[in-house]
């Protein structure tokens, strides 16, 4: 099969497209004929060597932690899947990925893609709806009639952070720039606040009772968020953490959290698509031999929201 291959860490020089023996299956694992995966920053994380010893990677490794596709075969073990069947999956980071043709997956990670949308679309889904989902529902309580505030609500978690947060019945304020304001105008976001040229602290009139937090901001940054939350409030990130001793004595929680595998939650996810209240929102779709590129882009900055990868 085709493939990217890592052979050591390093910049984007390392990024190889090579032909490589289709994997074999062990008896609790599906075979996926990939259609689609999509990049994301842990990505080129994984890649330069900085999270090694989160992610150890036996070199050389397929980058890539999403996917969609098509199931070539099961193992002896797998009873709820069959082939033909069309599914999504967030990947094992420590294992070989889905920049390639065919790509192995435990069968418990995987779930049966939504039938509402093309199954490549499908591939740009599962990290950033579960970091969503578990920030907000997980980790940060989030119920009908309550107020959350969004970072980087533009991206490829905030925007569908902000969608299940509008079909939980949250009033939603989202931080952006101003090019992104039409796309969470279409998501049916409440607020927006222009991160470029607006304070959030000047901006948030009420309290709220969660900050899901997605932005590369720094603690000095975050703990002047704190304040906005209600006593009892929850402060999620998936970057840098807030003072945890400041938040303690606002009456208020902090919690760092990092996206977990669940098929139970992509089944969920997938429903809520093929009810039209929730949708991938892609900005870009590149070929498997242009990820070397997207690895530069994201490196200088350049990538906004989500790119899919087509293998089709």
């Amino acid at each position: 099969m085709k493939a990217v291959r890592i052979h050591e860490y390093g910049g984007t020089e390392v990024i190889r497209y090579e032909v490589t023996p289709i994997p074999e299956i062990d008896q609790d694992e599906v075979l996926i004929k990939v259609a689609a995966t999509a990049f994301n920053p842990v990505d080129a994380a994984i890649r330069m060597g900085a999270l090694k010893n989160i992610f150890p990677h036996q070199m050389p490794y397929i980058p890539n932690v999403e996917a969609s596709g098509v199931i070539e075969s099961i193992g002896g073990a797998v009873t709820n899947f069959k082939p033909g069947d069309p599914v999504f999956v967030f990947l094992d980071m420590t294992k070989d990925g889905a920049a390639a043709e065919y790509v192995v997956t435990k069968a418990e990670n995987a779930a049966l893609a939504p039938k509402s949308i093309d199954l490549q679309d499908a591939g740009a889904i599962p990290v950033g709806a579960l970091t969503a989902w578990q920030g907000l529902f997980d980790h940060g309580k989030l119920q009908e009639g309550q107020r959350v505030l969004i970072t980087a609500a533009a991206g490829g978690v905030g925007s569908y952070a902000v969608q299940l947060a509008k079909w939980k019945g949250a009033h939603v304020i989202g931080t952006a720039s101003e090019a992104s304001f039409p796309l969470l105008q279409g998501l049916g976001i409440d607020q927006i606040i222009d991160y470029k040229h607006e304070a959030v602290e000047e901006k948030v009139s009420e309290k709220l009772d969660l900050i899901l937090n997605l932005a590369p901001e720094g603690p000095a940054e975050l703990n002047k968020w704190l304040p906005l939350l209600k006593e009892g409030g929850i402060f999620v990130s998936t970057t840098s953490p807030a003072d945890a001793e400041l938040a303690n004595r606002s009456g208020v929680q902090t919690i760092r959290m990092f996206v977990g595998r669940n098929a139970g939650q992509l089944s969920q996810i997938a429903a809520l698509v093929d009810e039209g209240r929730i949708k991938p929102v892609i900005t870009e779709r590149v070929k498997l031999d242009d990820l070397a590129l997207i690895h530069n882009k994201s490196q200088a900055g350049k990538i906004r929201g989500k790119v899919l990868i087509n293998l089709d």
